[in-house]
């Protein structure tokens, strides 16, 4: 520890380092000059027993399920001026589907290919009897109150899950490739359980009954009265968590 802080002393005598220092300095205090940031505040009606559709890049999703009617939909979107400017938070209805696409890009713009995304942060609110899918990138997924049906998929995030609401028949489908998994349940669910993984593992507090348990890959029950519950988590990494 004593020669690489020596070391680190030596480079910061020289010049030539200090110059590199000063200009990553500056050209990280430029980046974040040219970054811009927006506010999107949407309030819309929501079909009863409607879906939710949600496609993101970056960003942090936190959902909420709650005893109102409405779809009530807060994002910040950073970006510099140019990405902002062209790509758009696009929000559709069709049939009993509202979707949402956080980088909608017009046609004919010219765009760098290597960055030609806004990074947007959601908070959501929809009826606790909404159904979601959700298919992002990196993003962080946090899910709570929701009895519907949920579809999440996020590649580099991790899914934190509050189903309690659920009750005894939860239908929820996770997937993640390097994040983990966490999924909180009420004490009355049961039905079948199902997970598969490269080099993740699996942990429960349910009373799980093993149909099938080998290297990474868990199929079993949760005893109880019929129901048509499932459970199915896949991930690459990560670990998944069961707990009540």
């Amino acid at each position: 520890m004593h020669d690489l802080k020596l070391g680190f002393r030596e480079l910061w005598k020289n010049p030539g380092f200090t110059a590199v220092a000063v200009l990553a300095l500056a050209a990280s205090t430029v980046a974040r000059a040219e970054e811009e940031t927006e506010h999107v505040d949407r309030t819309l009606a929501f079909p009863a027993g409607g879906t939710l559709q949600l496609h993101n890049f970056s960003g942090d999703v936190h959902i909420t399920g709650t005893a109102g009617k409405d779809l009530v939909i807060k994002a910040v979107r950073r970006a510099e001026r140019d990405r902002l400017d062209h790509i758009a938070l696009d929000i559709q209805t069709s049939g009993s589907t509202v979707t949402i696409d956080a980088n909608k890009r017009d046609p004919g713009w010219q765009h760098d290919k290597s960055n030609n995304v806004v990074e947007t942060s959601f908070e959501i609110e929809v009826p606790a009897g909404a159904n979601l899918d959700v298919d992002v990138f990196s993003s962080n997924l946090d899910i709570k109150g929701v009895a519907g049906a949920e579809r999440l998929k996020t590649f580099s995030g991790r899914v934190t899950v509050d189903a309690a609401v659920a009750g005894a028949a939860p239908r929820l489908t996770a997937e993640t490739f390097s994040g983990g998994i966490r999924v909180r349940l009420a004490d009355s669910v049961n039905g079948d359980v199902n997970f598969k993984s490269f080099s993740g593992s699996f942990d429960t507090q349910l009373p799980l009954t093993l149909h099938k348990a080998g290297h990474n890959r868990v199929s079993g029950a949760v005893p109880g009265a019929a129901g048509d519950s499932t459970l199915r988590f896949t991930t690459f990494s990560g670990d998944v968590h069961l707990t009540k």
